[in-house]
């Protein structure tokens, strides 16, 4: 614990802080913005007990721990989840993976469907494409509310926008299905969930 050193701690609070900037944005809000929220109500708490009330010793380590604990964890996380997108065996397998994924949507198999494009986004949450590809199983398989998730999940990441008029164009159909919930059985309902691959991921 560097207690009675202002600039390891004020270093390793913005390497947090730009940790968390970067998750919002990238359209990782929540978890952007709990740890933001985490990192300044720590560190006024640890500042106001130092500077204002005088605490020493055992009374400023919960906030200033908790602080380093929370931005060195925020830091850590983000370069696993920057390697695993990258480097890893799925991100390594990405484009086989995608067509398979796509593979089995077109033959109605939406477990193995499911489950390929929640693999792929567990390895990058910043994949849109496979995150309208999963919101298309979903809704084809009858669930428009996880599908929606999805949708949103896909534009929230989708930083340059590039997906946006598909995902929108998406939206419509489980709203105009009387049920709520759009199906995708069409052909060309189809064909949108395959030209998804066809855009450059982020």
């Amino acid at each position: 614990m560097f207690a009675d050193q202002l600039w390891p701690n004020l270093v390793l609070f913005a390497a947090g802080q730009a940790a968390a900037w970067y998750y919002l944005h990238t359209g990782r809000t929540r978890i952007g913005t709990a740890v933001t929220v985490a990192l300044w109500v720590l560190a006024d708490w640890f500042l106001v007990a130092k500077y204002v009330f005088r605490v020493t010793g055992a009374d400023l380590v919960l906030p200033l721990v908790s602080l380093q604990v929370v931005a060195g964890a925020t830091v850590l996380a983000l370069s696993f989840a920057q390697w695993r997108r990258r480097r890893s065996a799925v991100a390594r397998q990405r484009q086989a993976l995608f067509a398979a994924g796509l593979t089995a949507y077109l033959r109605a198999d939406h477990g193995e469907a499911e489950a390929t494009f929640r693999r792929l986004v567990r390895s990058d949450p910043w994949d849109s494409a496979a995150w309208i590809a999963l919101g298309n199983v979903l809704a084809r398989a009858g669930r428009p509310k996880p599908a929606r998730r999805c949708y949103r999940r896909a534009l929230g990441v989708d930083a340059s926008r590039q997906y946006a008029e598909l995902v929108r164009h998406l939206q419509g159909l489980l709203v105009g299905s009387g049920t709520g919930a759009a199906s995708l059985r069409s052909p060309a309902a189809a064909a949108t969930g395959v030209a998804v691959e066809s855009v450059p991921t982020n």
